[in-house]
This record gives structure tokens, sequence and C-alpha cells, in this order.
């Protein structure tokens, strides 16, 4: 299914893929749309018309069309059904590289990564072509927060995020200060400059110990 996008610069094609593992499983949960339409595709269209969505489920029995801002790579649906179908939705050209979801709401292009070493995190290897996921907002926290739901489940491990200490201040990758931040009680310690979201402790930061494994989310910056 492609649907043309015209935004404010130029004009998107934007698919949606059907992703058969998902078969007669949905969520209501944290939807930011449902309703009854006529088919998939009117299903499809409210949700490439809609920033902040990302995938959506269909019944094609019901006609049910429900929309989400979750990807779903690590959120864990919690109903069952028969005539559920989920889509994913992708940008084919623009903004954003192959295999990166794009979040339109926060003009976000993104990828999850499994666990390496929390002392790799600043090597060239990590992200090539692309940086390490900054947050630097609490839309952006929340969404992070929103699409790692469930990697408990996978990778039992905190989450790595872009940041690190130069000449006693916190900076990105590019140099520029940072000026947000959700630090943990009694954090940052001295232990390293790799910064680590901990989902057991509300994504409250701390440093990481390097000898530890994270999850990392790539970005790619226009």
């Amino acid at each position: 299914m492609f649907v043309a996008v015209l935004s404010e610069s130029s004009i998107r094609l934007i698919s949606a893929h059907h992703k058969p593992e998902y078969d007669n499983k949905y969520e209501e949960e944290n939807a930011i749309g449902a309703d009854h339409v006529r088919s998939v595709g009117l299903c499809g269209i409210k949700c490439v018309s809609n920033a902040r969505c990302l995938s959506f489920f269909y019944n094609n029995l019901t006609g049910m069309c429900v929309l989400h801002s979750d990807p779903f790579t690590y959120t864990v649906l919690s109903s069952s059904a028969t005539g559920w179908k989920f889509y994913l939705s992708q940008e084919r050209c623009g903004r954003c590289l192959v295999n990166f979801f794009y979040y339109r709401e926060l003009d976000l292009c993104y990828k999850l990564e499994p666990p390496i070493k929390a002392s790799k995190v600043d090597e060239d290897s990590v992200c090539p072509g692309n940086e390490i996921m900054r947050i630097d907002s609490d839309e952006r926290h929340d969404y992070i927060k929103l699409v790692t739901a469930d990697i408990g489940r996978v990778y039992p491990a905190g989450i790595c995020i872009q940041g690190k200490k130069t000449q006693g201040k916190w900076t990105y990758n590019d140099g520029s200060t940072m000026e947000y931040f959700r630090w943990l009680p009694n954090e940052p310690t001295g232990v390293s400059d790799v910064i680590r979201m901990v989902r057991f402790e509300n994504y409250g930061w701390d440093v990481a110990y390097l000898g530890r494994n994270c999850t990392y989310m790539c970005e790619y910056r226009s």
C-alpha cells in the first residue's frame, strides 16, 4: 500500500507493510486513534494523515482501525481476536534511510539495535554514518519510553544514549552543550561518561559502568 503525503516542502511516498507475524493480535492501549472504516486502504490513509501515526491495526471483519505511534518492535501485544492485521508504515524516499522508522511528529528517523558493551558506545562502528540517539526534550524521552516498553523481555539492559563529558561539561557528539537531563538521584557519578536510561527507574539517567551491556538506538539527522 502506497500513499503520497504532501508536506510543506515536498511530496513524500509512504508505504504500509503487512506484518503477518502479528495476525489476529492487536493493541488498544496508548492508541492515538480508533474508528470504523470501510477498508484497510482508508485505515492507511488515516495513518499517513496523522503525523503521530507509525503503525496501525485493521480488523477486516469489523472494520475497526486502530492507529499507533509505536512500531511494536519491543512492545508486547496484549489482545487477540480473529480478523486483525498489523501494518507498519515506512517512508520510501526523502527524510529517512532505508530500514529506519520515521516518527513525523518529532521529525525523528531511528532504528533499534541489540546490546553492546557500554565502553563501545562512542566507537565509529556504532551507528556508522548516523549517530546514537540524543534525548533533548520531554517529548523525545516519552516517545523512547513508549517504543521500548517491553524491551526488557528481549534485552535486560539499560539504553545508552548520546552524551559525553568534555572539559567538565556534558556535550552531544557535535560538541554542542547538553541542556536537557533526567539524572537519577546522586547522578552523575564519575564511573564513566556514558549516559544510560534506566528502564526500571522510569527511564531516569545514570552513567554506565563500561563493562555492562546496554542497548541503543541509531538516529539519522538531516
